[in-house]
């Protein structure tokens, strides 16, 4: 952990990133085996009576979102592999991309994480193992374990706003770590509806107060929709009002016009046709969407987020100033937004 002082002054900003997506795949409705061969019944009992409720949502939306989709994308769904892990647990995956971030700082001593959030909805093979828990204790870190679950994608984006208040108010924090992760195992399935389906990944995102490049938070924006817009069990319909609402939010607070976004990163591959329609809404600047193949690994869920803007990271070479949208949508309406510019050395 890093020497305690007070660092008020030193503007917080995204300085790391990483994933870690595994080369396996596996068919969507595939059966999932767990790591260990035996108890499988027991847990399974114990795991459907535990979270009962989540399952009925699940299968509620299975059975809807079929029936809104045409034919062809239903099929292109229900064929496409998605990424499987087939030897790690799911800490494992969260520890093994925070030690790839944090191997790769080049001050490394300067940069050890006073904090870690870790962002999960899915769950580890064994009940009794926390995955907040146990990077604390791999990554020695002396605080209070915290972890942000259920919101799906929009988590890394609550994640990253709680970290800049815990900053704000703390200035003897010089760096959180966000650590998002996704293993899925029975009882649990694969498949959300007819365009979503899970996959496996992690990924990590490093917040600092220090004066090399990276990405300042002009300003972050989430939404939730209220009670009355779950009539419609339209997913795209909600997340399309919901999204509208945080962006312009988000750029009226960062008093940024639109048009000015250098790059924009959608919710997830499958809904870049609705940043689309939002471009006549908002003004987005639709040519500067950035893409993602994600038929390759499928949707990480609470890691698709971070996992796809460290592709996007390393894929742009970043001037002083300029802009970037991330935006994310969860599978009950919520919607999140974050503006961000890019911060040269020493500013």
């Amino acid at each position: 952990m890093s020497q305690p002082s007070d660092h008020a002054g030193v503007e917080p900003r995204i300085v790391a990133s990483a994933r870690y997506i595994p080369y396996a795949r596996v068919a969507p409705d595939a059966s999932i085996e767990p790591v260990a061969a035996t108890g499988i019944t027991a847990r399974e009992v114990v795991m459907q009576a535990v979270y009962a409720d989540t399952l009925r949502w699940r299968e509620a939306r299975a059975r809807c979102g079929e029936g809104d989709r045409p034919a062809s994308q239903v099929s292109l769904a229900a064929d496409r592999p998605v990424a499987n892990e087939p030897r790690m647990t799911l800490s494992d995956m969260a520890l093994t991309v925070a030690q790839t971030l944090l191997d790769a700082l080049p001050q490394r001593a300067e940069l050890t994480p006073d904090q870690i959030i870790v962002c999960t909805t899915s769950f580890e093979h064994d009940l009794a193992l926390s995955c907040a828990c146990r990077l604390h204790c791999e990554l020695r870190s002396s605080r209070a374990p915290f972890a942000i679950g259920q919101l799906q994608s929009v988590s890394f984006l609550m994640a990253l706003d709680v970290a800049l208040a815990m900053m704000a108010v703390d200035t003897q924090i010089r760096a959180v770590l966000i650590v998002a992760a996704e293993r899925w195992l029975p009882p649990f399935v694969r498949r959300v509806d007819a365009l979503t389906v899970m996959g496996d990944g992690a990924a990590a995102v490093l917040i600092a107060r220090s004066p090399i490049p990276g990405w300042r938070v002009r300003s972050l924006t989430i939404r939730t929709p209220g009670p009355g817009a779950f009539a419609s069990t339209d997913r795209g319909l909600i997340g399309a009002t919901t999204l509208t609402q945080a962006i312009d939010d988000a750029c009226t607070r960062a008093k940024l016009c639109a048009a000015d976004i250098d790059w924009i990163l959608p919710p997830s591959a499958v809904e870049a046709q609705l940043i689309r329609e939002l471009g006549a809404r908002s003004g987005l600047p639709v040519e500067r969407i950035w893409h993602e193949d994600q038929d390759a690994h499928g949707h990480l869920c609470a890691a698709d987020t971070p996992a796809r803007l460290d592709a996007l990271l390393r894929s742009i070479a970043p001037s002083h100033g300029q802009c970037m949208l991330v935006s994310s949508l969860g599978f009950q309406g919520q919607a999140a937004c974050a503006l961000l510019d890019f911060r040269g050395e020493n500013t």
